[in-house]
Parts: C-alpha cells; structure tokens; sequence
C-alpha cells in the first residue's frame, strides 16, 4: 500500500514537471556564475518588489532576498516539485522572511505591483505574456530575460559575456 502510494504521488510530481515544461519552460536552471549580472541589471532598491516568473527551485528569488534591499521577492512556478524545493530551500536558507512562492500561473496574477521581473522562459512563452507585461507593469518597471530577447521589444541594455548568454534588460516607459 505505502509504495502505491509513494508511486501515485510521484506521478503527480511528474505529470506536474512536465505540465510546467510544456506551459512555460521545462526546468533549466540559471547558471550561478550569471547571477551577479542578473542582479545588477535588475538593480532593486530598498521597498521595491520583484516577481519572478517561471522560478523553479528559486535560486534567483532566494539570491535576490539575500543580497539586496528589495522590500519583497515573489515566485511563480507550475511544477509542483520545483515550487516545494523553492520553499524547503528558503526555509533552509533563511530567505523566507523577504520571499513568497506561489504554485500558480502567472498569467493569472496581477502584475501591477512590482518594479521589476525576472524571466528565464522560452521565447514563445515571452510571446504570450508581452501584452500582460505592457499593459499590466508600471511605469518605469524593469524586466530582465535571461538567454532569449522578448520580440519586438528594444532593450534598454544587453549583457553580454565572453563564454556566457546574453541578457537582456527593458524598462517601462514612464
């Protein structure tokens, strides 16, 4: 009984994994040695709030509560499995009091709260949630891709690093 149960939870898990991979992005982490550009071209400030869309297991989220002054940090993420390894692993590392993470879509969640948004998705996925982003972001709001451009949009800054993937910073227009 215990490992029919263990077996039916762990095709939740699965079948979560791969609804999240195929809605969104499948889960590739941002590499570590980036994070520091993610950070500086993010450029959070003491009361601001960020979300990340996409977060898997919250790396950045967690680095982001960790290193800056931002007021809070946000995670969206599908996968079940990821979002529960983004909580133990706040908890384990004491970002927790400055971050949330939410089990949900994002397109479903109001952004008009948040000065900046981290996004490490794939470029159909940036295609689908452009409009939101123009219509629901304030003014003056960053928004940094990692590897992919958003389409049709003019970066405010590419980052870009011998032997590293570009990145790419937008701001709102005031």
């Amino acid at each position: 009984m215990f490992t029919k149960i263990l077996l039916f939870f762990g095709l939740i898990l699965l079948a979560s994994v791969a609804y999240a991979g195929h809605k969104g992005a499948p889960w590739v982490p941002t590499w570590k040695k980036d994070m520091k550009r993610i950070r500086d071209l993010l450029n959070l400030q003491a009361g601001e709030r960020c979300v990340e869309l996409g977060c898997g297991n919250g790396r950045i989220s967690r680095d982001l509560a960790k290193t800056t002054d931002a007021k809070e940090i946000v995670g969206f993420e599908l996968s079940l499995l990821q979002w529960m390894v983004a909580k133990l692993q706040s908890r384990l590392d004491g970002s927790f009091t400055k971050t949330s993470f939410v089990l949900g879509n994002a397109f479903k969640h109001d952004l008009s709260g948040y000065d900046a948004v981290y996004m490490f998705l794939m470029p159909e996925t940036y295609n689908k949630i452009q409009h939101k982003l123009e219509s629901e972001l304030k003014p003056g709001a960053r928004v940094v891709t990692y590897v992919w451009p958003i389409a049709g949009w003019m970066p405010t800054k590419i980052d870009r690093q011998e032997g590293s993937v570009d990145i790419y910073l937008y701001k709102r227009p005031l």
